[in-house]
């Protein structure tokens, strides 16, 4: 298909934001100095005519998501390495290619996204008897009646958040920790500060989504007593310095440096 977009289908609001994730991580897998190499989702993009030509997406965006590409992955290979035939959940997946990336050939895998995002999936990825789809909302609570009990569960959060209200974060992390005796939780969010100047971030010019949700650091969580407790945090920006010169200098300003980071909050053990 001819690249003609940088959005190929139907989908508005933040649904639509999968194609800056896409998009952002095609042109890392395509650049010489890139840090990832994501042939899958070069081919979905092109495939559906996603425009992923050179300059099609900010460069501060198209790094930053490749690092937290990387993070993601580092936590989710630790969560693996430890309990191999654990249980993954990945809330919001989009076109995320994570489970083909880190299959260890025991984990059980269930990707969960609303049905018209699961309906383009399945153009790509089939199910199988380790990996499933969930297709309802974060916020449908009915999806945790899906996961299994049995096994260590972890679950991501990847480019989610920001969109939430406190009160849905809230929400969302006391039902995940009432659900599960061991459960594992990766959360990238962003910094008020962005929240506050949504608009201003180059990858979110034109969309119909707004921030909603930023925290300064994900120890904050533990205030909330949702029954999680705060393990560790990355500031994934400030782990890009090396890049360029640009990034570098943009990382001595706390508000870029450290505007977002994953944390991994835990239950049980």
């Amino acid at each position: 298909m001819t690249i003609t977009s940088k959005n190929p289908t139907h989908l508005t609001g933040v649904p639509a934001t999968l194609f800056i994730s896409l998009r952002a991580r095609c042109l890392e897998s395509l650049d010489p100095k890139g840090i990832i190499k994501d042939e899958r989702s070069v081919d979905i993009a092109r495939a559906l005519g996603c425009d992923i030509t050179p300059g099609s997406e900010s460069f501060f965006t198209q790094v930053g998501t490749a690092q937290r590409t990387v993070v993601f992955n580092d936590y989710t290979n630790d969560f693996l390495s430890r309990y191999p035939d654990g249980t993954v959940v990945n809330l919001a997946c989009g076109l995320d290619t994570r489970f083909e990336r880190l299959d260890n050939g025991q984990v059980r895998w269930f990707d969960l996204d609303l049905p018209e995002l699961i309906n383009i999936r399945r153009r790509f990825f089939k199910e199988g008897e380790r990996y499933h789809y969930i297709e309802k909302s974060a916020l449908d609570f009915s999806w945790l009646d899906d996961v299994p009990k049995e096994r260590p569960v972890f679950i991501t959060a990847e480019g989610l958040s920001c969109y939430f209200t406190e009160e849905q974060m809230r929400e969302l992390l006391t039902r995940v920790a009432e659900a599960f005796d061991f459960v594992e939780f990766a959360i990238e969010a962003i910094s008020p500060f962005m929240v506050q100047h949504t608009n201003k971030h180059p990858s979110m010019k034109g969309q119909e989504a707004q921030f909603k949700w930023g925290i300064k650091t994900g120890r904050e969580i533990e205030d909330w007593n949702t029954g999680f407790h705060f393990v560790s945090e990355r500031y994934f920006m400030l782990e890009c310095k090396k890049r360029t010169l640009s990034i570098r200098f943009m990382c001595l300003f706390p508000f870029f440096g450290k505007s977002m980071k994953i944390f991994l909050l835990r239950k049980g053990e």
